[in-house]
């Protein structure tokens, strides 16, 4: 996992599996790609997930959320709740988004030190 992702964050990679296909519509990246996923753990009383958008103005949001929330209950039918939650604490900036993503983008990868 890109080490700008890891900071102070639990983010199950089964869990980040099942969002590779949900896209950001408007930018044609996946939220796992734009670093949209702030939080994505599982534990014995389910899934809890929390998630941003790009901007608070997304008119697609309520759209990126629930097809989260489709593909988690699909893939993790036995967890006894899954909830998706919409945060805006830290605020996204462009800086989360992943490697791949960059180079989706067309931008060079981040220079590790």
């Amino acid at each position: 996992m890109p080490q700008h992702l890891a900071r102070n964050q639990t983010l199950d990679p089964d869990i980040l599996e099942c969002f590779v296909e949900v896209m950001d519509p408007e930018i044609g990246l996946s939220i796992v790609d734009l670093g949209l996923i702030y939080r994505a753990e599982r534990g014995d009383d389910g899934i809890a997930v929390a998630l941003t958008l790009t901007t608070k103005a997304c008119p697609l949001g309520e759209m990126i959320v629930e097809d989260a929330r489709e593909r988690l209950s699909r893939r993790f039918q036995d967890a006894p709740k899954v909830i998706v939650s919409l945060v805006w604490s830290p605020p996204w900036n462009p800086d989360r988004i992943t490697d791949r993503g960059l180079e989706l983008l067309g931008h060079r990868p981040r220079e590790t030190a």
